[in-house]
């Protein structure tokens, strides 16, 4: 075992110890604390010595859990703009007791030096949530005898969140208080008094402001359950956190390190969706995250074998009113509908309800993208959802390979978790736990890429020795073929399998050429006839070299078969191939002879011409278990293989119908026009495209829900129809000859472009330090580790000025069901000038 390898392995077990170390996952463990409520809960006050906090250790929690910028929140580029109301409540909850005063200071200062910068990147458009909590919090460090000081710059910005504020209140629903000055959010008091407030932040400012004894018995049962680091959400739905997990390590390529791990929890996940009783009916403000977990929930049991129904997740279609109101609020349901939309790629026959699911999703998260093509201004927070966004709708899921979706999840960080129109207040795991596990993804991706380049240059030593490489007129796609399987099927144990795919690739793609274009009807059949006999006697020149490279694959895949498994399928791949043969001799003499064949006919033969099973059948004898060996005897009478068949040679036609009506050979677009002479190419083409989508319905519930042969061995079929969608998705990649640079040079030999924690590129040996982020011990039982932000705090500028609000000092503070605390008064905030000696105050 190589350094590389040894690192993966540790990482591995880290990772195992760390976020999977039991079949039931502690949530609270990896759901990262939230400095905001932890604040919050340090400044209630002990009902039996007032002078003394209720949870000392909140309190602790928070003066431990600074970052040396003088920040408190999760940094992972860069601070955000939850930092700024994060810092505002921990500074606020230490002035309460008199303690952490170099730590107040501190976080005044990055207040001072961050809010400008933090702000602009809002382009303007602030979400409600920090439009109503940081102007809170503002006026409540204002009320502890605290001033906040504000830059010049940031001064107008700050003005505009206070202006949103007030433009929130006007256009919303707010009930008077008991104070004429305070307004509630309509229904807020209902949810408090029903104990439907999920933030630990809500339900301690509830206490402060009530006593009463339920919020008490709540808070003691988030700390008990939480540590003194509590998280944003109690309780958390433990679902949402365990299929957050299992989508984050598939999504970056980890899924074969954690075979178990995934098969236990989504068993869990599983008897939970499946035992949920439906509401009877659906409340608005939760409906954002049940739309979410349902939907993840289902694609990522779906994918894995389990047979379940989507009504779920689709039955708000039913409802006009919801319907209506996630078209006016589609913002808050765009993590939703996203994982709505990524829900009906796994869609099977008949499954309407699915198919609605889809256009509704679409149409949704299609309204965004016109917003960003129109350059409007959104907040920074939504960039990375918008590209997810974008990425999903512009390219099918078939036709994406999974390897180059690893990196690109890698790169990008795709780590956050649903997006609500609020704070990122589902982060779902902790900097920490993400950071590891993007330190094993760039790590297990390095050593894919060097097996990758090493199994390459294996095959190209195989094709030259082969003399395959050397024929002149075949289209020479060793790299094509071998990046398609790799990009595909990538796991570490199918080395073997890799290899025998793409020797049979390219020998397919040889001979199929030599049938088309180069060889005489004379040697094609003394090829035919030599490969029925396995007896290369008679043969010369090109159709030789074709005969000695299959006889090499043949006895490679049969001998090693035979060493695994005590018994030879030689004579079973001979017969194999002699179909395929046969279907190519058919082909090249329709060709040649001008016959059209009708479409049935041509389908019987084409099916097999296309050679998918060819391919795939003699590699997946390498899987372990292997499949059946009566599926080599007649491969189309295995539903999912014969399906598979169709779908690739669909997939061909659709794409090279104008090569090979250039080369007179026959095709199913072209057929399909000359049996109807009314229609044009264009509608021939949309009539074999509709039949292939829903063929494909057809292929996925063969693929996920049959039982007919072993797992390995479908994902096998999977695997080679989504290469297929790849090359023949939109063009005829596979005989364009720059089409696919790009992405095979990412696949296999250009290094990962990860971002440092300043927001710039660097190379993949200078990110150890990074990445490996340490823990510190705290008193918090769940405590975070002491992250540095990313610059250090400047302090205050020369010329600067501060915000002060009028009104009384004593200010009533409540919460919305899906945000956090907010000021109730609408005022104006007033600018004055700060003492001349503003570095004092740092």
């Amino acid at each position: 075992m190589d350094l590389q390898e040894s690192s993966v392995k540790n990482l591995v077990t880290k990772v195992k110890q760390d976020l999977l170390a039991s079949s039931q996952v502690d949530v609270y463990g990896l759901v990262p604390p939230s400095p905001y409520d932890t604040a919050w809960l340090s400044m209630v006050s002990n009902p039996q010595q007032s002078d003394q906090p209720l949870f000392q250790g909140c309190l602790d929690w928070v003066l431990q859990h600074q970052n040396r910028g003088g920040s408190w929140g999760e940094n992972i580029a860069h601070p955000t703009i939850e930092c700024l109301t994060s810092t505002l409540a921990c500074i606020v909850a230490l002035t309460t007791w008199n303690v952490g005063h170099d730590a107040i200071q501190k976080g005044l200062a990055f207040i001072h030096a961050n809010t400008e910068k933090l702000l602009e990147e809002q382009n303007g458009s602030f979400l409600e949530w920090f439009a109503i909590v940081f102007p809170a919090m503002i006026e409540l460090a204002e009320t502890k005898g605290l001033r906040v000081y504000f830059s010049n710059g940031s001064t107008a910005l700050v003005q505009q969140v206070f202006l949103e504020r007030q433009q929130i209140f006007k256009t919303q629903r707010w009930e008077s208080g008991c104070d004429q000055q305070q307004y509630y959010p309509a229904g807020m008091l209902k949810y408090l008094e029903d104990g439907l407030i999920q933030f630990p932040s809500a339900i301690a400012y509830a206490f402060m402001k009530t006593g009463n004894k339920e919020f008490f018995v709540r808070l003691n049962s988030i700390v008990q359950t939480c540590g003194y680091g509590v998280p944003t959400v109690y309780p958390f739905d433990e679902d949402l956190v365990k299929i957050h997990l299992i989508d984050q390590i598939e999504r970056l390529g980890l899924a074969e390190h954690f075979m178990e791990e995934i098969t236990s929890l989504l068993g869990q996940v599983y008897r939970s969706y499946i035992s949920c009783e439906e509401p009877k009916s659906m409340a608005k403000h939760a409906l954002p995250l049940q739309l979410y977990t349902h939907s993840l929930a289902f694609r990522l049991l779906r994918l894995h074998g389990y047979r379940v129904s989507p009504r779920k997740f689709c039955r708000f279609l039913e409802d006009e009113d919801i319907v209506t109101y996630i078209e006016e609020y589609h913002e808050l349901f765009l993590s939703a509908m996203y994982n709505v939309y990524r829900a009906t790629d796994v869609t099977f026959i008949g499954e309407n309800q699915l198919k609605d699911a889809r256009v509704f999703s679409r149409r949704i998260l299609e309204k965004e993208t016109i917003k960003n093509s129109a350059n409007l201004v959104r907040p920074i927070t939504m960039t990375n959802l918008q590209e997810q966004i974008k990425h999903e709708l512009s390219i099918p899921w078939l036709a994406r390979l999974d390897h180059l979706e690893h990196r690109r999840c890698i790169e990008r960080k795709e780590t956050l978790g649903p997006w609500t129109g609020n704070a990122l207040s589902y982060r779902l795991l902790s900097c920490q736990s993400n950071a590891t596990l993007l330190q094993l993804a760039i790590e297990n991706y390095t050593l894919r890429q060097s097996v990758f380049r090493n199994e390459l240059k294996e095959l190209e030593r195989w094709s030259k020795d082969m003399g395959l490489a050397d024929m002149g007129f075949a289209r020479q796609k060793t790299t094509y073929c071998y990046f398609a399987v790799a990009s595909t099927a990538s796991n570490s144990s199918l080395s073997d399998v890799r290899l025998a795919l793409v020797k049979g690739a390219i020998l397919v793609t040889v001979a199929d050429d030599f049938f088309d274009r180069e060889g005489s009807m004379d040697e094609l059949d003394a090829l035919a006839n030599a490969i029925n006999r396995w007896e290369p006697k008679g043969l010369t020149g090109h159709g030789k070299t074709i005969f000695n490279a299959l006889k090499d694959l043949v006895d490679d895949i049969s001998g090693q078969f035979f060493n695994k498994n005590g018994y030879d399928i030689k004579a079973y791949l001979q017969d194999l191939w002699c179909q395929t043969i046969a279907s190519w001799l058919k082909e090249a003499e329709w060709s040649r002879n001008g016959h059209a064949p009708s479409t049935v006919e041509y389908l019987q033969v084409a099916t097999s011409s296309i050679a998918s099973q060819t391919i795939l059948l003699p590699a997946a004898f390498l899987l372990n278990p292997p499949p059946e060996i009566d599926i080599l005897k007649c491969p189309q009478r295995q539903p999912l293989t014969n399906s598979l068949m169709l779908l690739t040679r669909l997939l061909n036609d659709i794409r090279s119908y104008q090569r090979e009506q250039e080369e007179g050979k026959p095709n199913l677009v072209l057929l399909h026009m000359k049996e109807n002479p009314n229609l044009g190419v264009e509608e021939s083409i949309a009539i074999v495209q509709k039949t292939l989508d829903e063929k494909k319905k057809e292929f996925l519930e063969l693929a996920l829900s049959s039982n007919e042969m072993p797992e390995a061995c479908k994902q096998l079929h999977l695997h080679c129809l989504k290469a297929f969608q790849m090359f023949f998705n939109s063009t005829n990649a596979f005989d364009s000859p720059t089409e696919l640079l790009a992405d095979i040079n990412k696949a296999i030999f250009d290094s990962l472009r990860v971002e440092d924690v300043q927001g710039s590129f660097m190379p993949l040996n200078s990110m150890q330090g990074t990445l490996g982020l340490k823990r510190d011990k705290s008193l918090a039982i769940h405590g975070k580790s002491h992250y540095s932000s990313s610059k250090p705090c400047n302090g205050i500028f020369e010329s600067n000025c501060a915000i002060k609000v009028q009104g009384n000092s004593r200010k009533g503070l409540v919460t919305k069901p899906y945000s956090r605390i907010l000021s109730v008064k609408m005022r104006n905030p007033i600018i004055y000038p700060t003492f001349s000696n503003p570095k004092a105050y740092i």
